[in-house]
């Protein structure tokens, strides 16, 4: 089976760094490599890259509504909330004061 490998590793006394394209000897070999995440199947790049944001973006976005919510409540925000939520409580405890 093709894979990509994903980190720096060994197999079949080859030493592969992330980005490399390699063939396994057995498909249980595969099987394994890809459950550790030290694999992935060959052709998945595409997938991966339309499937997941790119790093930092939106994060200007979430950064001024944490800015916002602290100038308005004199406080920090709860770190996993998303922007809307934060736009949420500001309106919220503007509605109230």
């Amino acid at each position: 089976m093709k894979l990509v490998a994903t980190k720096s590793m060994t197999y079949a006394t080859r030493r592969l760094m992330a980005g490399d394209s390699f063939e396994t000897q057995r498909d249980r070999d595969a099987r394994i490599l890809i459950a550790i995440r030290k694999a992935r199947p060959a052709g998945e790049e595409e997938v991966i890259a339309e499937s997941e944001p790119a790093i930092g973006a939106g994060n200007h976005d979430l950064d001024s509504a944490r800015a916002a919510y602290e100038a308005a409540l004199g406080k920090k925000p709860f770190h996993a909330w998303d922007a809307a939520t934060l736009r949420e409580k500001i309106a919220a405890s503007q509605q109230g004061a």
